[in-house]
């Protein structure tokens, strides 16, 4: 007999996010650059990591305020470790247009995409599907 207890916070969004989609459909187009605490959570297992902008840290709004940005790494998983050049080229390409031009290759068969903005997400992740490779479990 297994006891359920009680779920860890991270358990309980994946419970309630309806197969891990949760909100991030309405805060992609919501204006804002970046995500709440739940879609944050869940964006991790789509492969995307929301940041803090380290180029805007420490700046002040024009009314005084603490700037604060966001920007993403998105992780694209590479099945069975085997990359093809045009796959490659084609990541090589989405880092220039989309990224701040930094492809970091991982030791866990992966490669990383860096400084994409909310905005271009969407775009990113799908660039990536086209060229056969899945930010999924990445």
């Amino acid at each position: 007999m297994s006891d359920t207890g009680k779920l860890s916070p991270v358990e309980a969004i994946k419970d309630n996010s309806n197969f891990l989609a949760g909100d991030l459909t309405p805060e992609m187009t919501d204006g804002n650059d970046f995500f709440g605490k739940s879609s944050e959570v869940l964006l991790k297992f789509h492969g995307t990591y929301q940041q803090d902008d380290r180029d805007e840290r420490g700046g002040v709004t024009e009314d005084g305020k603490k700037k604060k940005s966001f920007i993403f790494m998105v992780r694209t998983r590479i099945p069975g470790g085997k990359l093809t050049s045009q796959q490659l080229l084609e990541e090589l390409d989405l880092c220039d247009q989309l990224g701040n031009t930094t492809l970091r290759i991982t030791t866990r068969q992966a490669l990383q995409l860096h400084g994409i903005v909310k905005s271009n997400l969407k775009e990113t992740i799908k660039r990536i599907n086209d060229c056969q490779l899945s930010t999924l479990a990445a």
